[in-house]
């Protein structure tokens, strides 16, 4: 049947479209190079956008088809192919997509919302600002995809390919990820999570990436202390003459990662840091995050210092004993350049 009859069909509307697959099922139809907003749509307005309300598109060839600004509800797209295909603001609501192939097509901005994408294979679709929220994907390919600015909110991730990803400030609140491959050549790294897939991918595969974190950890010393107004300007002093003897200083006076909560963050920054400087003075929450750092980084030296007029909480005795604490150092506001000089000389000694 040629694509003209399959077209009349269509226009036909959803019952009679259906109706005519439902006698016809081994036939596919073809509706390739068709443009939904203007070649399957006929409207008296001009600014009228068609909105498709139970169609049933399965196993049908829809390569290098526009849908651009049109809305899809409740329709079947299943075992469909869409290579090459338009499908930028377009909304789809309640659809299934389940094993259709829409490799290489443009996906930006579109809204799949509350849709099926099993066995589908994405690859190499360009994804901005698309909004995935609350569909499935499940053992869904998505090698070679641009995710930019994507909505993938109390969606399910599971089992997907991910090969060659591009992730940049995805929304995956509520987000149930589970079981991500990181194939090439038919072998599989799993892990947790699409952001996690694609920093292991870049560390197994790249000897840069494997040098610039060698670089960060020979470079990063992290300062711990208390951040009120006056224990602050002497942690920004010393951070400072840190500098110039070619460290990299991080203080840790920021909120943590919504999804983390402060000491998880510091136990991060300091699997990165050569060493760590700990003014104990007026302690708040450095206790706590010294007992998550000391019994845990055996080959990371840990310098304390106090301002000497006051004295070491009661607790930090049981530090002490362990032998990469290094002894600690009294100071004054006045002498901070030459205790700096002396932290860099007993870390740089602990580490040889």
């Amino acid at each position: 049947m040629p694509i003209s009859k399959h077209i009349e069909i269509w226009k036909k509307g959803a019952k009679e479209w259906n109706k005519w697959r439902d006698l016809n099922p081994d036939i596919s139809p073809d509706l390739s190079d068709s443009n939904f907003l203007s070649d399957l749509y006929d409207s008296e307005y001009l600014y009228d956008l068609p909105e498709y309300n139970g169609y049933n598109l399965s196993n049908c060839n829809l390569n290098r088809v526009s849908l651009r600004n049109c809305v899809f509800c409740d329709c079947n797209f299943s075992k469909s192919d869409f290579h090459y295909s338009d499908l930028v603001d377009s909304y789809c609501y309640n659809c299934d997509f389940s094993f259709a192939q829409l490799q290489v097509s443009k996906i930006g901005s579109a809204k799949f919302q509350n849709c099926n994408f099993e066995g589908a294979n994405l690859s190499y679709c360009s994804a901005e600002e698309t909004d995935f929220s609350g569909s499935k994907l499940f053992a869904t390919t998505l090698n070679n995809m641009s995710l930019v600015k994507t909505n993938f909110s109390n969606t399910t991730i599971e089992q997907v390919r991910v090969y060659g990803i591009s992730a940049w400030d995805l929304n995956l609140e509520g987000c149930n990820q589970s079981n991500i491959y990181i194939e090439k050549d038919h072998s599989a790294i799993t892990v947790p999570t699409i952001e996690l897939a694609q920093f292991i991918a870049l560390l197994v595969n790249s000897s840069k990436i494997r040098d610039i974190i060698d670089t960060i950890t020979s470079k990063v010393v992290l300062i711990l202390g208390r951040f009120s107004s006056d224990r602050k300007k002497i942690l920004d002093q010393i951070k400072n003459e840190i500098q110039t003897y070619g460290y990299l200083p991080v203080i840790f006076d920021f909120d943590g990662p919504e999804n983390r909560d402060v000491t998880e963050t510091i136990i991060t920054l300091a699997s990165m840091a050569k060493f760590v400087i700990a003014d104990i003075s007026s302690p708040k929450s450095i206790p706590q995050e010294l007992s998550h750092i000391i019994p845990h980084f055996p080959s990371l030296p840990i310098q304390p210092i106090i301002e000497m007029s006051q004295r070491e909480y009661g607790m930090f005795e049981h530090f002490e004993r362990y032998p990469w604490v290094l002894d600690k150092i009294t100071y004054s506001e006045e002498d901070l350049k030459t205790i700096v000089k002396q932290i860099v000389k007993n870390c740089d000694k602990s580490k040889n």
